[in-house]
């Protein structure tokens, strides 16, 4: 059995006959849920006890988006070799509507038996909300992902993960730390009522109507160094399109993003006026076919690429993985400061 000695959060799952509406109380908080219990028989609560492990869960899944069972035992049950504890803490969530899960139903050769992936839930969300007291969860997507772009979605949690652990791996307390101040994933949300996905989204920018021309990152981070702060984008790729169809829809949304500023609408506090668009290839033949498809367009000097091979979290800021469309590669973060050009 689990010993948790530290603090838990109870979670009340109520029950109706389908024949009833639903009341507004319902699946809310612990005393609102409870007052109304005792105001109608016909009501059942199913009592879930949430533990600081369960909220680790929901915290990992909320800021990764996608992820499967596999990446959630490694960040939040390293010491469960079998995954036996956390298969039964992820369907106690599943049970009590923390957490969403879809199932794996398109499978690449590459990729192994397809497998469940577990993605935030509305309630789950609210939960985090009001045991942190942190209302930015709530700008958190709950949309499940399209079917055909799990792997993808997969693949870009596992590139945000190395980040963190490469943040995680630093020296404690040095003034040469490098932080992660913001991170965004594509769909997070800050206009929930609006459809249109420039007005909905907080990345998506629609930078021309007709035609139309739109700048859709993957995830976009603040990196800051020694007082200083510089936007990154992040675009995943699985090798799943062509390259020159790849820099035919990317470069130029980016192009005209950095002509406009249009980084400063996503993070107002940077302190380089300029942006650095990373892209992850899964090899090294992939990532020079990108280099070489995306030096062609405009604004080529943006844009750095590594590969998948080489994203190690040791490796990651201080290593020359990084490659410009031309020449040879630099680490993310130069031995200067970011204002004296320390960032790649």
């Amino acid at each position: 059995m689990l010993s948790v000695t530290a603090r838990v959060v109870f979670a009340f799952k109520a029950k109706q006959p389908s024949c009833l509406g639903t009341h507004p109380d319902l699946g809310s908080t612990f005393a609102e849920t409870l007052s109304y219990s005792g105001a109608s028989a016909l009501f059942s609560l199913e009592v879930i006890m949430v533990t600081d492990r369960d909220l680790a869960i929901l915290r990992a899944v909320a800021r990764y988006y996608v992820l499967n069972r596999q990446q959630i035992q490694r960040l939040v049950f390293p010491d469960d070799a079998n995954g036996r504890i956390a298969r039964r803490r992820l369907q106690t969530l599943i049970d009590a509507d923390l957490l969403s899960r879809q199932s794996m139903l398109v499978c690449h050769p590459a990729n192994g038996a397809p497998a469940p992936v577990y993605y935030p839930s509305r309630r789950g969300i609210e939960l985090l909300a009001e045991a942190t007291g942190d209302d930015r969860f709530l700008a958190i997507s709950s949309q499940a992902p399209t079917m055909h772009h799990v792997w993808h979605w997969l693949a870009v949690s596992e590139t945000h993960i190395t980040f963190d652990e490469a943040i995680a791996s630093q020296l404690d307390e040095s003034a040469n730390n490098v932080q992660i101040a913001e991170w965004f994933n594509e769909y997070d949300i800050v206009n929930p009522a609006e459809s249109s996905p420039e007005l909905r989204f907080r990345l998506y920018t629609l930078l021309r109507s007709s035609p139309r021309l739109a700048c859709a990152p993957d995830a976009a981070f603040l990196l800051s160094m020694r007082g200083h702060s510089k936007v990154f984008y992040l675009e995943q790729d699985r090798a799943t399109t062509g390259v020159h169809q790849i820099a035919a829809s990317k470069a130029q949304g980016y192009s005209v993003l950095a002509e406009v500023n249009g980084h400063r609408r996503h993070f107002p506090d940077a302190t380089i006026d300029t942006f650095t668009v990373l892209m992850v290839a899964p090899n090294a033949r992939r990532r020079d076919a990108l280099r070489k498809a995306i030096r062609e367009k405009g604004r080529a000097n943006l844009w750095r690429f590594a590969s998948q091979e080489d994203m190690k979290p040791e490796k990651l800021f201080h290593d020359p993985i990084w490659y410009p469309c031309e020449g040879d590669p630099a680490p993310l973060i130069k031995p200067t400061p970011l204002s004296e050009g320390g960032s790649s």
